[in-house]
């Protein structure tokens, strides 16, 4: 009788642990969320809303930097996937020294985009030279379960946040030109919702494995 039942048990206990690892991640995404409102009600706060130097400008590149690096990390530990995993850190670290563009501008006017060129070359290079083992380590990435993470937090960065922080969406709703604060804080706080996804993926890959 012990056999004839083990393997139902077996599936069972399979199923909840799937159903709790579903939860685990719909609670960790919640807290995640509760994160950004108190970042953003801590940004309206300050003196000039969503400046460059504000709180949400400092912990978007805590995000990226903690996402890129754990994605070049991740290649060297992931033969399999290292070229896709290369070309994903290096977009991620492209994105960071794009959002440093305030303090590079300092040093010269549109300077941020020479170390993100150089960044872009070198990982492009590095999947052209073994671009057979990138093709398929892109195959693999794509398949991983949680590559649709990621895809979304892309999604919002490059395409939500650019088409709802426009300000010709804002103009007609705020004429007398308060306007501007309201589209950098739909702008900057999607990118940080964009980044949450980015970030949750890369630790999503580093811890969740198994």
């Amino acid at each position: 009788m012990n056999i004839r039942f083990s393997a139902p048990q077996t599936e069972l206990l399979t199923d909840l642990k799937t159903i709790a690892g579903a939860f685990r991640l719909l609670f960790l995404l919640g807290l995640g969320i509760i994160a950004l409102f108190l970042i953003f009600w801590w940004d309206t706060m300050c003196e000039d809303p969503f400046s460059e130097a504000g709180p949400t400008e400092l912990i978007q590149t805590l995000l990226l930097l903690i996402s890129s690096v754990i994605f070049f990390l991740e290649a060297r530990r992931c033969p399999d996937m290292r070229g896709a995993l290369v070309l994903t850190g290096g977009f991620i670290g492209c994105m960071l020294i794009r959002e440093q563009d305030y303090y590079l501008d300092m040093l010269s006017h549109g300077c941020w985009k020479w170390p993100a060129l150089t960044l872009a070359i070198s990982c492009t290079a590095y999947a052209g030279i073994t671009f057979r083992a990138t093709v398929a380590a892109l195959a693999r990435f794509v398949q991983w379960r949680y590559f649709t993470v990621l895809l979304v937090g892309m999604v919002i960065v490059l395409a939500y946040s650019r088409l709802f922080g426009m300000g010709m969406l804002w103009k007609p709703l705020l004429p007398d030109g308060e306007w501007r604060t309201a589209k950098n804080a739909i702008e900057e706080s999607s990118e940080l919702l964009g980044y949450l996804f980015i970030s949750f993926s890369a630790l999503l890959l580093r811890f969740g494995k198994k």
